[in-house]
């Protein structure tokens, strides 16, 4: 194991240490702040400038980009306390959409962005609705941090993450064959993926939560959150039709679905993604 995984491992402790000393809206605020101070100085920030330029224009792009920062900063400070967050600072739209799934006998799949504090998702979903959603996520590099990362994504054992490889890929289907829920992000770019329009360029997405969702004919429900001050708002939209429709047009519909999510409250997504080919970026500066 490489050196430096121990040193990461071991600032990441000291991080979550802190953070849970502090009251959660505190730590929350403070390292947003401090993310907004810090990474503009860093190489990552001329490449979410160089994505919000290509896909909102540059009119605002520093505007939200700073804003970015501190919603990654706020959520990374969060993880220690997922659990009263969800007790006390959440609330739902939509909420017939998640009752409807949770009622209905059958599996069923969620799908969203990384907007918000995504990791509130499925840790609401159990506590206000009793619907255990497995989560898909990709593993950080260090096995380390992956390993403390899980247990804040496994509140009490109700709830299996799965990396996304070929290992998370059965394990998600058997939890589907068993009338379960999983839950993914879909904003990330696969190299081996669908292209689609997103946001007038060409992206590369998986389209596995399609298929799962075509060959156990169950729902495909779009769920977002939206950081509120100092609350969440999770918000259901109705499923997206599957049955008997071209695997592209259900893309495109989830696309457009992230699209008008992201423009509603751009500072809130991650725009750190390689999310487009390197040549509908070329001409952005």
């Amino acid at each position: 194991m490489k050196i430096r995984y121990y040193f990461e491992h071991w600032g990441l402790c000291v991080f979550h240490g802190l953070c849970r000393c502090l009251p959660r809206h505190t730590a929350s605020s403070l390292f947003g702040k401090i993310a907004q101070i810090i990474a503009p100085r860093m190489g990552m920030n001329r490449k979410a400038l160089r994505h919000v330029t290509a896909a909102l224009g540059a009119e605002n792009a520093e505007k939200i980009t700073q804003g970015m920062w501190d919603n990654l900063g706020r959520t990374m400070a969060e993880f220690p306390h997922l659990k009263t967050i969800v007790e006390k600072d959440v609330t739902f739209k939509g909420g017939e959409h998640i009752e409807r799934l949770r009622d209905d006998g059958q599996c069923g799949i969620l799908f969203g962005a990384h907007l918000g504090n995504w990791e509130v998702i499925p840790h609401a979903l159990l506590h206000h609705f009793n619907l255990p959603t497995h989560p898909v996520y990709r593993p950080p590099n260090n096995p380390m941090v992956d390993k403390r990362l899980h247990k804040y994504r496994a509140p009490d054992g109700q709830i299996t993450p799965y990396p996304k490889s070929r290992a998370g890929m059965v394990g998600m289907v058997k939890s589907l064959k068993k009338g379960e829920h999983v839950g993914l992000l879909i904003d990330q770019k696969y190299n081996e993926g669908v292209e689609a329009p997103f946001f007038g360029m060409t992206a590369r997405t998986a389209v596995a939560f399609i298929e799962m969702a075509q060959k156990f004919d169950c729902p495909l429900v779009p769920l977002r959150c939206i950081r509120d001050g100092k609350k969440f708002i999770l918000e259901a939209c109705a499923p997206i039709p599957t049955k008997d429709r071209a695997m592209i047009d259900i893309l495109h519909d989830a696309h457009a679905l992230l699209e008008d999510w992201i423009r509603e409250y751009p500072e809130q997504w991650l725009w750190l993604h390689r999310r487009w080919r390197e040549e509908d970026l070329k001409d952005v500066s």
